[in-house]
């Protein structure tokens, strides 16, 4: 053997028995190692690398990686794991992190994390997902640690530059995102909430929810686009955690949702029932829209949900704490421009808006309405004539047709109407509140003096006043009750001409003595 190495190479001289000279040459070291890869003895060729000085650093790591990628694909993850560690500093992590994001490899990728942060070439995305890794493992003690040191490197424009690179593809931008401490995504939503409640809506409600909650926890999502949006979903539809974070008050992100109204009502009407943080102007909001939802199923005669929108809005109208914030003016308007009866009468009444309140029961003209009048005219007796001058304005507005068989003594609106005439009238003679003559000018309408005949199904009658008959009992007992009065004044009159009588006759006896 000469000995002499030349570029790795060793030459042997081998003289047989025979007088034969063999010469054994020792192949280069890339031709071993290329040899023992293609065999799938990586252990070997690594080592065989390292014994060579010659062997460049770089095709050492590509070793490494191959054989991690080999025991990949054979299912030793742990062990793959180990390969890829002295990859450290040469491959790109992303490339060993995508590996590993499913859940049983998590223990795995914590190994992977805690090896870059040791070497300090962690990001804060390194850290962030090693925290959730953390979490995810239920090591809290680890996970409250890394979020005070990540809280060190990852601040607010740190969270919004990462998620402004990602926008292109959304889901990738909010997956990122919950992985995100709640500081950290409140001030991300407040720059760039509008974008990505246009792409997907109902994942950043979610994510908004959860903050006004204080719920929310910081998630690891993995997988494809689908996959992702489906476990996005899925975690922030999760109402039963218990408390994680601070509460974040709604306002902060409502203007996100300003062009997805039935959303933004959604997520208002949640913190509203919920009691979470909501300003005046919001809860002015949640009743607007949800009026706007009452009317819309209204048209479209869709009855649950008219009935859901209509309960809701009640709700509102009636909590005192609520109704001071709303403000009564401000909510009466809201209420008009939506035509909500029951809203418009409720607030009536409660500014004590006396003629609209009148005039909104005359509108609406049911039973209900009738007997409220009636109930404002005992504790009010000053009513009693705009009540009857309503009462027969709607007796005098209701068409007869000749299909109907409608009279005052019917049981049909009009009969019953009439009834509430009839009441009224027997209120105003007990309470003594209204002259009989004004009473006279306002059935027989606006002043005529005249009452109108009976109704009949097949004569057209322009009166505006009320058939005779319904004050037939009042005008009776005023008039026996003027008969009365009158006989007592005859009675009165005869006592005193008898008294003039018997002291005339005194007189005249006197005078005759």
């Amino acid at each position: 053997m000469d000995g002499k190495k030349r570029g790795g190479l060793v030459t042997a001289l081998i003289v047989t028995s025979g007088g034969s000279i063999v010469t054994l040459t020792e192949k280069v070291t890339s031709d071993k190692v290329s040899l023992l890869v293609q065999k799938n003895l990586f252990s070997a060729a690594i080592s065989m690398a390292f014994a060579d000085p010659t062997y460049l650093p770089s095709d050492i790591t590509s070793l490494f990686r191959k054989h991690a990628e080999h025991l990949y694909r054979k299912g030793d993850f742990s062990a793959s794991m180990d390969q890829y560690l002295y990859t450290i500093g040469s491959l790109e992590p992303s490339h060993v992190i995508f590996r590993f994001l499913d859940a049983p490899k998590i223990p795995l990728l914590t190994k992977y994390l805690e090896a870059l942060r040791e070497r300090n070439i962690a990001t804060t995305v390194h850290i962030e997902l090693l925290r959730t890794c953390y979490l995810k493992l239920n090591d809290a003690t680890m996970a409250d640690q890394l979020s005070a040191s990540l809280s060190k490197s990852l601040n607010s424009q740190n969270s919004i530059s990462l998620i402004s690179e990602l926008l292109h593809n959304p889901i990738e931008a909010l997956s990122t995102l919950c992985t995100f401490d709640a500081p950290q995504v409140v001030e991300v939503l407040k720059t760039h909430g509008v974008t990505l409640a246009k792409s997907l809506p109902k994942e950043t409600a979610g994510v908004v929810i959860s903050l006004c909650d204080g719920i929310y926890t910081p998630t690891l999502v993995s997988g494809s686009d689908a996959n992702k949006r489906d476990l996005l979903k899925e975690s922030l539809e999760s109402t039963d955690r218990s408390r994680t974070c601070d509460l974040y008050p709604v306002h902060l992100f409502s203007s996100a949702f300003l062009e997805s109204p039935k959303l933004l009502r959604v997520i208002l009407s949640h913190c509203y029932k919920n009691r979470r943080e909501i300003t005046p102007s919001l809860k002015r909001m949640l009743l607007e829209l949800t009026l706007e939802e009452w009317n819309m199923a209204k048209k479209a005669k869709d009855v649950d949900k008219e009935t859901i929108r209509r309960e809701e809005a009640i709700a509102m109208l009636s909590d005192p704490a609520a109704s001071k914030e709303l403000g009564d003016y401000e909510a009466l308007v809201i209420v008009e421009q939506q035509d909500f009866v029951e809203g418009i009468i409720m607030l009536y009444e409660k500014l004590q808006m006396i003629p609209l309140l009148l005039e909104k029961y005359s509108q609406d003209g049911n039973y209900k309405a009738r007997r409220q009048m009636l109930a404002m005219c005992r504790s009010d007796p000053e009513l009693l004539a705009d009540v009857l001058g309503h009462f027969v304005k709607m007796a005098s507005e209701k068409t007869i047709t000749a299909d109907e068989d409608q009279s005052i003594h019917s049981d049909t609106y009009l009969g019953e109407l009439m009834d509430d005439i009839k009441e009224a009238l027997s209120m105003s003679r007990a309470l003594g509140t209204l002259p009989p003559v004004r009473v006279a000018r306002i059935l027989s309408g606006d002043s005529v003096g005249q009452f109108t005949e009976e109704r009949k199904s097949d004569v057209k009658n322009d009166g505006k006043g009320v058939p005779l008959s319904v004050a037939l009992d009042y005008v009776g007992s005023v008039m026996d009750e003027h008969s009365q009065e009158v006989e007592r004044l005859k009675n009165t009159i005869e006592e005193y001409n008898e008294m003039c009588f018997s002291i005339e006759s005194e007189i005249n006896e006197l005078l005759d003595n």
